[in-house]
């Protein structure tokens, strides 16, 4: 038994056609698998490999993806792996319409071609299809026969809160709310592995120091992303193995446009430019981020095109604070138990506060970032922080779709700008880096979720166990292939 410890639950269930934040990744990626992936173990790129799909290929205009699907799997419930799946799959994401749907809102048929072969035709070009189905968000594969015999009168939804539909090489054989999931090893997957671990266990615990300490005990097995005051302590240990892994986080600063104080550009760009964001990475996050010199994540543009300087401009913020009316103040989110960005709010707060404006700090529950900013952004905090969120994928169109357009599953304050949507749906259509630039050059001008900062996957492991940056995806946080882990004896 692998024992890993779970934050507050995994904040939605673990159904990968509605699961769409970081804890229950370990669940949806080890048991369910999509037609490609991210190279796991390439910590220095995102290469797209087969999984489901052994090759593909493309038309001219990335209208039309043709898939050579992978023979001998077998669904957990026994069902064969065939063409069927594709588009069961893919209709069931798209009916749960959650956030993850829009990677299949395109799609206007799937077309078999034999039981190994079908071709997905879609509305208009996507040059980032791929990435699409690459993600650890992106269309999982799901058994026909239970998404049938499970229907009910919500798509399977309540079956799949708490069993699986998957291929993966774990079996979800338990799931309780607020006290745990355990994964188990599927006999009859279909590559040809020998697990050290047939079972994995996740208990939920209510606070990151109880997990700390049973890690430090032994009686925890790995821990997933601890505060950053403890990161080189781990780092330096000898009675545990840190890891810092490249990965697509990103720390992002919220704007509310809902509310009177940051209602404009103008306003958002003197609040973001007054803060010292170099300074505050460099006290907060030194072990785990870098202050971000693009953009974009690491690696979704070319380096030498994704240059960007962060502007300081203290002046320019006193500037604003004058104009303002007596009595404003300020509300800072950040998201609870998350110790490095309340400690980056509570900072924020303290020089506002002494630039003359009051500020508080607000800590919100994940469940309430995606669902209460998204129901009445305009009750919701003016600003939110959050040190190490990730877009969907390593395309540079799914972090400004995710974060920037109107309809995005991460544009949590709804602060969204037309003319970086328009740049946006141009590139897709091409998939060409000037128009992504020119995307995001348009969205710093209207300053709604602006990245501040490029930040690691970090993974604190018994030094019993082995591969664990071969276990690693860059694309996905927070959780390991745990199959292809094993044990230094």
């Amino acid at each position: 038994m692998l024992k890993i410890g779970v934050l507050n639950d995994i904040g939605q269930v673990p159904d990968p056609d509605i699961y769409y934040s970081g804890n229950g990744l370990a669940i949806t990626t080890n048991v369910y698998e999509g037609l490609v992936q991210y190279e796991p173990g390439n910590e220095t790129e995102a290469v797209i490999a087969p999984l489901l799909a052994e090759s593909w290929e493309s038309n001219d205009d990335f209208t039309e993806w043709t898939f050579a699907l992978r023979e001998g799997v077998t669904f957990h419930d026994g069902t064969k792996f065939d063409a069927t799946a594709v588009g069961a799959s893919f209709e069931r994401r798209s009916n749960v319409n959650a956030g993850p749907a829009y990677m299949v809102s395109g799609v206007s048929e799937v077309r078999i071609v034999d039981d190994h072969t079908v071709t997905v035709v879609l509305n208009e070009p996507n040059s980032a299809f791929l990435d699409y189905l690459a993600s650890p968000y992106g269309p999982r594969m799901m058994s026909p026969t239970i998404l049938k015999e499970q229907a009910g009168d919500d798509f399977a939804k309540s079956y799949l809160a708490t069993a699986d539909a998957g291929t993966g090489p774990y079996v979800l054989s338990s799931a309780v709310v607020g006290e745990g999931y355990e994964l188990s090893y599927f006999d009859d997957y279909w590559q040809d592995l020998d697990p050290a671990f047939t079972t994995i266990d996740l208990d939920v615990y209510s606070a990151m120091s109880a997990m700390q300490l049973e890690l430090e005990s032994g009686d925890l097995d790995i821990l997933f992303n601890p505060p950053t005051s403890s990161k080189q302590k781990y780092l330096d240990s000898d009675a545990v193995a840190g890891y810092a892994l490249p990965s697509f986080q990103v720390g992002v600063s919220y704007f509310n446009p809902n509310r009177e104080l940051l209602a404009t550009p103008e306003a958002r760009v003197a609040l973001f430019n007054g803060i010292d964001w170099a300074s505050l990475v460099a006290q907060v996050t030194p072990v785990s981020s870098v202050v971000s010199e693009g953009y974009y994540p690491t690696g979704s543009l070319p380096v030498d095109l994704d240059q960007r300087e962060l502007e300081f401009d203290p002046d320019g913020l006193a500037s604003w604070i004058q104009t303002l009316p007596s009595g404003t103040s300020i509300q800072i989110g950040t998201g609870a138990g998350s110790e490095d960005g309340t400690q980056m709010a509570n900072i924020i707060a303290a020089q506002l506060q002494a630039a003359g404006l009051p500020a508080t700090v607000t800590e919100h529950q994940s469940s309430e970032v995606f669902s209460t900013f998204y129901e009445d952004p305009a009750s919701s905090p003016d600003m939110y922080i959050a040190t190490n969120t990730w877009p969907d994928s390593n395309s540079p169109y799914m972090h400004g779709h995710v974060f920037w357009d109107a309809d995005g599953g991460l544009n949590h304050l709804q602060c969204s700008d037309p003319e970086t949507s328009e740049l946006l749906a141009e590139a897709l259509k091409t998939g060409e880096a000037e128009k992504y630039l020119a995307a995001a050059q348009a969205q710093q001008k209207a300053m709604c979720a602006p990245v501040f900062a490029r930040g690691s996957d970090f993974v604190v492991a018994q030094t019993w166990i082995a591969g664990v940056e071969e276990a690693h995806s860059i694309a996905e946080p927070l959780t390991l292939d745990f199959a292809f882990l094993s044990i230094d004896k």
